[in-house]
C-alpha cells in the first residue's frame, strides 16, 4: 500500500498502518465535535492538539527524514518571503521617508514666515 499524507500535516506522507490509527483518532474527535454541535465542519482541534502533543513526537523517529525535509523546505521559503518582504517594504519605507522629509520641509517653511510676520 502506498502512504498517505496526514490529514493535519499534508506535506508528511504517513504509513498505512499509522494512517488507519491516525484517521480513527481523526473520526473520534470528529463524533465528539458533531455530539456537541451538529453543524460542526473542518478539523476538530482537539485533534490538532493530539497530533502535535501525542502522535507526532511518538512517532518522529519513523519520520525524521521527511520532517528535516519540510524544514530546509521552510528555510527556504523563510529566506524568500524575507527578500521580497525588504523589496516591498524598502519602497514603501523610503515613500514614507521622502513624505516625512517634504512634511518637515514645508513646516519650516511656514513657521520661517510666521516669525517674520
Amino acid at each position: 500500500m502506498l502512504s498517505r499524507p496526514h490529514p493535519c500535516l499534508g506535506w508528511l506522507h504517513i504509513t498505512p498502518r499509522d494512517t488507519r490509527y491516525v484517521m480513527d483518532r481523526l473520526l473520534h474527535y470528529r463524533d465528539l465535535e458533531l455530539a456537541e454541535n451538529p453543524n460542526f465542519t473542518g478539523m476538530p482541534q482537539a485533534f490538532i492538539d493530539w497530533t502535535w502533543a501525542g502522535w507526532l513526537p511518538s512517532n518522529l523517529h519513523r519520520y525524521d527524514e521527511q520532517v528535516r525535509q519540510q524544514i530546509a523546505y521552510l528555510d527556504s521559503k523563510i529566506g524568500r518571503l524575507d527578500q521580497d518582504l525588504k523589496q516591498r517594504a524598502g519602497g514603501v519605507l523610503d515613500a514614507r521617508d521622502d513624505a516625512v522629509d517634504l512634511r518637515e520641509r514645508l513646516q519650516q517653511q511656514l513657521d520661517a514666515r510666521e516669525l517674520v510676520t
